[in-house]
């Protein structure tokens, strides 16, 4: 029976859209940390599979998925402030560093990802007032890829990742900001022209905004905002165009996981909102000129206001059921079984894109489901070549998956292997 079991598993997972979309297979096979968040000191080896962490909260399973994560993205999914990111005690006596690290199998061809931060005046003498590097010097992230140094925009997609969390549900609930991050996370993973486009569009606001305040205040003259506004439609137009198509691809995906995972009849859609209003089909030129007509009628608003209101940093994603509006009219159930979709099919859009499967990480999501959904969201980790799994409840997971689950127990920072 169980060889029949073992069976059926393979069966599903070699037979799985994201098994035949991905052309290489690829897993974390060691984590290392150093002074991140609870953890002092952490080596730690993982297979292929699903992984499960049982823990109470606070015990550092959520860091634990964070670090992980942030060797897929660059950036912390929790924080913008990568002080937060050291552990306090290591800060608070001079150790101002922190280090993630991560050994990956890509078909037997080792991969080494590793971030420190390290704080920018760690060598600094101790402030007159007694301040600690942690609450008086930045942080810097630097990157490096089988010891090599890189930037941050080259490190992103070496390893790709979809994570799970209770605030997957800001993707329905939240603001614009939260719908356009979610997107942008998931394009970058495997465009990396989309995501040096984007640095340069956020740049170029930033700068217009500033000569926009200083016309407002007569430092400046109107007429020198023509070249920020090139830049900003040379740059716009790409992110606009590969947004479009990315939302459409989601939607598509993530129609079939939500009805088989509500068993409702509704139909759910993901569509693409731009702030330029675009019509069915447009090329890049095409997006250029509305972009520019756009930015020439907001002209008055924006000297006005003194921010640029014309772009793709204003766009959201619109997210219906039976075409309503799901933040005003859907469930607490049905809102979280949408999020799930959406994060299930950004894991099919990034193995179907990329040369390799995502890593699947779960973190605390199975609690907020009924025993159906967790059955359903455990077999379509499954699929994936790996899967690490987060949970304060031990009964989270079905009886039937935890033959084939490494489990580990996470207590104050130490992880130690449970035996099954």
């Amino acid at each position: 029976m169980i060889k029949s079991a073992c069976r059926l598993i393979a069966s599903i997972y070699l037979n799985s859209t994201p098994y035949r979309l991905a052309r290489h297979i690829i897993h974390i096979t060691r984590i290392s940390l150093a002074n991140f968040r609870n953890y002092e000191r952490l080596e730690l080896d993982l297979q292929s599979g699903m992984t499960l962490f049982h823990g109470g909260n606070g015990e550092g399973k959520s860091n634990l998925i964070e670090a992980i994560y942030m060797l897929a993205i660059a950036r912390s999914p929790r924080t913008a402030n990568d002080r937060d990111l050291m552990r306090r005690a290591a800060a608070d006596g001079g150790e101002a560093y922190a280090r993630i690290a991560a050994n990956v199998d890509s078909d037997g061809d080792p991969l080494r990802l590793q971030i420190d931060l390290v704080s920018a005046n760690a060598d600094a003498s101790p402030a007159a007032d007694g301040k600690s590097l942690r609450d008086a010097s930045a942080v810097q992230k630097r990157f490096r890829v089988n010891g090599a140094p890189r930037r941050a925009a080259a490190f992103v997609g070496q390893l790709n990742a979809v994570m799970f969390s209770a605030d997957d549900l800001e993707i329905v609930y939240g603001s614009p900001s939260a719908r356009r991050r979610y997107l942008n996370i998931l394009i970058a993973q495997a465009d990396r022209e989309y995501l040096r486009a984007l640095r340069r569009y956020e740049r170029i606001v930033r700068q217009r905004n500033h000569l926009l305040r200083q016309i407002r205040d007569g430092g400046a003259r109107p007429d020198e905002l023509g070249f920020w506004d090139d830049a900003l439609i040379d740059e716009g137009k790409l992110v606009i165009a590969r947004r479009r198509a990315s939302a459409q691809t989601l939607s598509q995906s993530a129609k079939p996981i939500y009805a088989e995972m509500s068993g409702a009849s509704e139909t759910m859609a993901a569509a693409y909102s731009p702030n330029v209003p675009l019509p069915p089909k447009v090329s890049d030129d095409a997006i250029a000129d509305l972009m520019r007509q756009r930015l020439a009628e907001r002209r008055a608003a924006e000297l006005a206001r003194g921010v640029t209101l014309v772009g793709p940093h204003r766009d959201d994603l619109r997210l219906t059921l039976d075409d309503m509006d799901a933040a005003a009219f859907a469930s607490r159930g049905q809102t979280r079984t949408l999020a799930l979709a959406l994060k299930l099919a950004e894991a099919e859009y990034l193995a179907a894109r990329r040369a390799h499967q995502p890593v699947i990480l779960m973190d605390d999501v199975l609690s907020e489901l009924d025993a159906n959904r967790r059955l359903q969201t455990l077999e379509r980790a499954s699929r994936y070549r790996q899967a690490l799994i987060t949970t304060a409840d031990a009964h989270a997971v079905d009886a039937r998956f935890l033959p084939h689950i490494a489990r580990f127990s996470i207590r104050n920072g130490a992880v130690t292997p449970i035996s099954n």
